[in-house]
């Protein structure tokens, strides 16, 4: 009988670890309009830490408004950044981690609040959805993104910090694909060929490119690679639908833009693509209404099916 209890006792521990919730997004919650203190930490102290702002992109509230007629924010700063002299030798170990770098650390107030949200991704659900399990990459990103949240802390010492939660196991959360290539005498060439066919493909079908970050430099902190970049993708009227609008999710806003990663390991002729699926937004952020859930299903199978168009092929 104590054996069975013991059984049934480990069941239930472990149904309720399976099930317990866990962290999705850190959030600072600031009274009052916090735009002028935000924009200020996105200038000199966050760059002391390392950090670059490749393609920032300020008042998207603004465009909304001006493409679709309305808006019901009054701020929405999508702040793509990035510590790339600390990322390097962590992609040397794991590139898929340029999956959500450069990431968002995103800011909003909607009209009707006396408040200004700034939140960014955890590492931890950063890790789980990039499919990254080498505990040093681990531990050295999370420390880095500590240093960032002690940076918000300091800024906004009266911020009511928060968490947005999930629960469950990330899977199928990647789009994982290779493209095979003859390689040239100057491989520039490729280069130059490949990313402008992704940036005219995309755009063609109604898609931003939000953004262009290239990993390559004189520093020699990439060893391992011929070529490693990373486009912004953003694609305005399901942006619009998400995150702003009547019933809409602008803290769904961390995923903005999609980060998809490209590189070239040294001396092969495998281009390799990388890209967080949509779905993970539902799975954090589960969408209040079939039109958007139609929306972001779309849109996982349409880039899929453009990436295969462009000539890349499931991993």
């Amino acid at each position: 009988m104590k054996k069975i209890l013991g059984i049934v006792l480990f069941a239930a521990v472990s149904l309720s670890v399976l099930h317990a919730a866990k962290n999705s997004t850190v959030t600072y919650t600031v009274k009052g309009n916090a735009s002028e203190a935000y924009n200020t930490m996105m200038d000199k102290p966050i760059k002391a830490l390392g950090y670059r702002l490749p393609d920032p992109r300020k008042g998207v509230n603004d465009v909304y408004q001006q493409q679709y007629g309305s808006t019901t924010l009054d701020i929405l700063n999508f702040m793509t950044i990035v510590n790339d002299k600390k990322i390097k030798p962590l992609l040397e170990i794991e590139p898929k981690l340029a999956g959500f770098n450069p990431f968002n650390l995103l800011a909003y107030k909607h009209m009707s609040k006396d408040e200004t949200v700034i939140a960014h991704l955890t590492p931890a659900v950063m890790m789980e959805m990039l499919g990254i399990t080498d505990k040093k990459v681990i531990t050295d990103y999370t420390k880095l993104m500590d240093e960032l949240d002690g940076l918000v802390s300091k800024t906004f010492p009266t911020a009511v910090v928060g968490h947005d939660t999930y629960e469950g196991e990330m899977s199928n959360s990647m789009m994982l694909l290779e493209m095979d290539f003859e390689r040239p005498e100057d491989l520039d060439d490729f280069i130059d060929e490949i990313q402008e066919k992704v940036e005219d493909t995309f755009t063609k079908k109604e898609y931003i490119m939000a953004g262009f970050f290239d990993y390559m430099g004189n520093d020699g902190l990439l060893p391992s690679y011929d070529a490693f970049w990373t486009f912004s993708l953003c694609h305005f009227p399901y942006s619009y639908t998400i995150v702003d609008n009547e019933g809409a999710m602008p803290q769904a806003a961390v995923f903005a833009p999609c980060t998809m990663y490209m590189y070239i390991k040294k001396g092969t002729n495998t281009l390799v693509m990388g890209m967080p699926r949509l779905a993970n937004w539902q799975k954090l952020f589960p969408m209040n209404s079939k039109k958007r859930t139609d929306f972001l299903e779309k849109l996982d199978k349409d880039m899929l099916e453009t990436f295969k168009l462009i000539g890349f092929k499931e991993h």
